[in-house]
């Protein structure tokens, strides 16, 4: 199964997002953007998971959230990895307590990498992605991207609502042609270090 590990989102979060996306689309770009319903903060990309291992993995990530507190957090920003100019990657950033968020994350890639998952090698930037430029092949010519770059320029001081993110969550992913379907399959606790399974 495919697996990641991440913090989910607060319906005003989701809510937000949904209103961006909205704001975004009329520029043109060729963008795969995200559901609303599936926004999340990444702290760990797994990929396949056996069955077996999955104990293990909840394991890890009770231990990594014992001892972290509720994290304090808000939207602020909007931009686009590498770049606004060259945008690949569209993103909403957050705010607040985000160096404890890197902490966590931290954790929770060392706690996996004895099961065999390997940190990630990026360094970790605090952001819920919004959509994915579509990468085009053969002559046809990509829409302009002058458009979405004004807006995301015209975002970058962008602020939206705040929340307390008090737990993390190991997720399945399920790739359909619709789109993937996520299901929690673990929470682990922030402060407390507690956890309970999700079925």
């Amino acid at each position: 199964m495919r697996c990641f590990i991440a913090l989910e989102m607060p319906p005003a979060v989701k809510e937000h997002a949904a209103g961006l996306i909205k704001e975004l689309k009329p520029s043109g770009a060729d963008v795969k953007w995200v559901a609303p319903a599936n926004l999340h903060l990444t702290l760990q990309f797994l990929g396949e998971v056996e069955p077996d291992g999955q104990s293990g993995l909840e394991r890890a990530l009770a231990a990594a959230c014992a001892g972290t507190p509720l994290l304090e957090l808000a939207v602020f920003g909007c931009g686009a990895f590498p770049g606004p100019r060259k945008p690949r990657v569209v993103w909403l950033g957050l705010t607040g307590m985000t160096a404890e968020l890197a902490e966590l994350a931290k954790a929770v890639q060392a706690g996996n990498q004895p099961l065999g998952f390997q940190p990630e090698a990026r360094a970790f930037k605090a952001h819920l992605t919004l959509g994915r430029l579509r990468q085009r092949r053969g002559k046809k010519k990509a829409p302009p991207l002058g458009p979405l770059s004004r807006e995301l320029a015209g975002l970058a001081g962008h602020r939206g609502p705040r929340f307390t993110a008090d737990q993390a969550v190991l997720m399945q992913s399920t790739l359909t042609s619709s789109g993937p379907i996520y299901t929690p399959l673990y929470r682990a606790s922030l402060t407390q270090g507690g956890a309970r399974e999700d079925r």
